[in-house]
């Protein structure tokens, strides 16, 4: 079976640790694509209608914002992780992810891809400080942010991860909220490599099959397709 993954850059660490030494042809985009996902659906569709020899293409995405919604597939099976966004895909399941979010509701979520993107808080915060000013920038991101808590770094055990730490504490200290740090699991990352893509976890489109958001509600069925 000839596999291709396209997924966004935060999740590219834990996705290429995973598969190491296996024959995957990868494509990664920017984070700061999500600011747009009405472009970014554009970009997806674009290179799915230019991936030719493959049988699956899995994405490393969620609904994101309505970015993957009506995505077609080619001749090859579409595969999507059953989730709205890459958190659970960090954490393991769906289940570790409803646990987190049920404890403490205004959490904001950081791992060593988040920390790092172009469009992370510290990239967005320094850009928006040389357009308005520092004061300006500061209320902004208080009001942006006045309903969180508590930054949870997830780690997921990549090399160099100090370094990306140290960076979710800053952002902690720029925006005033506490800072945990939470081991993270690899085991849906496992699975979006390496399969079984069951259905309650995974959307498996037809071969020129399309993606509906309604879709992406969580099933109970221990089926492969």
């Amino acid at each position: 079976m000839t596999l291709k993954i396209i997924a966004c850059e935060v999740m590219k660490e834990e996705l290429l640790t995973v598969a190491s030494g296996q024959d995957i042809v990868f494509e990664f985009l920017p984070q700061i694509r999500h600011n747009h996902p009405e472009k970014l659906v554009v970009e997806l569709q674009s290179i799915l209608d230019s991936s030719i020899g493959f049988s699956r293409i899995v994405l490393g995405y969620g609904l994101c914002g309505g970015a993957t919604k009506k995505l077609r597939a080619g001749d090859f099976i579409l595969t999507i992780p059953r989730v709205h966004e890459c958190i659970p895909l960090l954490l393991g399941s769906q289940a570790s992810y409803e646990k987190q979010r049920m404890s403490e509701i205004g959490t904001l979520y950081m791992s060593s891809g988040w920390t790092n993107s172009e469009g992370s808080i510290i990239g967005e915060y320094n850009r928006s400080n040389k357009k308005y000013g520092i004061e300006k920038t500061k209320r902004i991101f208080a009001l942006m942010f006045s309903g969180y808590k508590r930054v949870l770094y997830i780690r997921s055990g990549i090399s160099n991860e100090g370094k990306n730490i140290q960076q979710s504490l800053e952002i902690a200290q720029l925006l005033k909220l506490d800072h945990q740090i939470k081991q993270g699991d690899l085991t849906y990352f496992d699975k979006l490599v390496n399969g079984p893509w069951l259905k309650d976890e995974f959307i498996n489109i037809p071969p020129h099959g399309v993606i509906d958001d309604s879709y992406f509600m969580v099933i109970d069925q221990k089926n492969v397709i």
